[in-house]
């Protein structure tokens, strides 16, 4: 290879993509057998053959919609060996009593992975189908969308890599995204104000077939079961402000004395803590919003590159997957990769935004501190239990089915005003009226014909 020459020796891949984490990975199996060789450049070195630190969080959560693209492509039943079926979530309150929230009213679990092991299947599946190839330590410097091209670096020097396509899968600081910001392109990059540290929780303390958080209010922790009994944790707090925050604990304040005051149950739970605590890298946390995903017929993003979120939905990589599916049924459906292109753009900006708000906002849902349940909460789970079908918790629906997100926000949002209006036509007794009484004051599901007037409560 010619160390600062053109690249023309690689067969000109049909398509290019950028990036070889979870994302890159599944995209290159949907694509090679539909459309051709497809090449993934990759930056790090093979996670297979490293046994360094990996730099994203330890566990990552299945639903439905990434089951889906995992049995599209044929490795469903090989990763779900790697899985721990994770069926609620228990919050470990300040007072010392707990809270169980199931996933699902009929006991669906979620599905809690290792991210490396989970990586390692994808990769060996990709370099098993025919017309892909993954090149690890290249590092894509910049993306030409005209010809289209690659300027590649390794350790042999700088080199062009042309093709017929591009697609980015690398992340949140994506490189290949910076193409679509040269030309107009508005990317919104932020650091969230909440960093978190990886914590090893032992077994034997905690049920294994569940999430655990314990609530502050202005911090929480969480801990996720791994097959092998053990628990990966997080620590959430803020970056910055006042403690408890990271901030903090750089100005002198001791990291170990904030999280003893605010989760003293797991300094028990957790025997070496302290250690920890003061050896753990701090990471922080970016979300992505891009107003532009796609190029001509030439160039995509996809996952993080251009919606990455907060994990508190556990989606993150999801979306990701069900933006790959997406993708290859937008191009199954067009004429050409124009169309297809522009379809796979307008089918999934909508629903990314959606569910980047829902998963911040999950956050403060479960890191707040107990309360008293509202008037408009209780009636929300009044109406939730009267009419199962018709008013489906928001989880749920994000969880166990491939429904728009934006759809579930939109009705999640229509739930929020028939309470709203419930409750200031018949006032707070409404909460705890007899069935029949609610049931007859709440109009029918057809937002565009009916109204409260409509119906027989008086």
């Amino acid at each position: 290879m010619n160390g600062n020459g053109t690249d023309r020796t690689d067969g000109n891949p049909e398509t290019v993509i950028v990036g070889a984490g979870l994302v890159g990975a599944v995209t290159a199996l949907y694509l090679a057998p539909r459309f051709g060789p497809v090449t993934l450049l990759e930056k790090r070195a093979d996670p297979r053959r490293n046994s360094g630190g990996q730099g994203r969080s330890l566990v990552v959560m299945l639903s439905a919609r990434g089951w889906r693209a995992l049995s599209d492509l044929g490795v469903a039943d090989a990763v779900r060996r790697i899985c721990v079926p994770l069926h609620g979530r228990r919050g470990h309150l300040p007072d010392g009593r707990t809270r169980m929230t199931p996933y699902s009213r009929d006991g669906q679990p979620i599905w809690a992975v290792e991210r490396r092991r989970l990586h390692h299947i994808l990769l060996d599946a990709a370099e098993a189908t025919p017309g892909v190839r993954i090149r690890f330590g290249q590092r894509v410097r910049s993306v030409d969308l005209d010809e289209p091209a690659v300027l590649v670096e390794d350790r042999h020097g700088s080199h062009r890599l042309t093709c017929r396509r591009v697609l980015g899968c690398d992340g949140a600081h994506s490189a290949a995204r910076a193409a679509l910001e040269a030309r107009g392109t508005r990317a919104e990059v932020r650091t969230l104000d909440l960093a978190y540290q990886e914590i090893d929780v032992p077994a034997g303390r905690l049920d294994p077939t569940i999430t655990h958080y314990w609530p502050s209010g202005k911090a929480m922790f969480a801990a996720h079961p791994l097959p092998s009994g053990r628990l990966s944790g997080s620590l959430f707090m803020r970056l910055d402000g006042p403690a408890p925050s990271y901030a903090a604990a750089r100005g002198g304040q001791d990291l170990y004395e904030m999280f003893a005051a605010h989760f003293p149950e797991l300094t028990g739970i957790i025997p070496d803590i302290a250690e920890q605590l003061a050896t753990k890298a701090v990471s922080t946390l970016t979300a992505v919003r891009c107003d532009r995903w796609v190029w001509r017929d030439t160039f995509a993003l996809l996952g993080d590159s251009c919606h990455a979120m907060a994990p508190f939905m556990g989606h993150g990589m999801n979306c990701g997957f069900e933006d790959a599916r997406v993708l290859v049924d937008c191009l199954d459906a067009s004429a050409d990769w124009a169309a297809g292109l522009a379809a796979y753009e307008k089918s999934r900006t909508e629903d990314a935004d959606a569910i980047s708000r829902l998963s911040y906002r999950h956050y403060f849902t479960m890191a707040g501190p107990p309360r008293e349940e509202t008037a408009a909460e209780a009636l929300r789970g009044r109406l939730t239990a009267l009419f199962p079908d018709r008013f489906v918790p928001l989880y749920e629906r994000c969880a166990f089915t491939e429904e728009s997100y934006a759809s579930v926000l939109r009705d999640d949002e229509r739930l929020d005003r028939l309470v709203a209006d419930l409750l200031a036509r018949y006032g707070t007794e409404l909460v705890s009226a007899p069935d029949d009484r609610l049931r007859a004051c709440t109009p029918s599901p057809h937002p565009t014909t009916a109204t409260l007037e409509d119906s027989e409560c008086s």
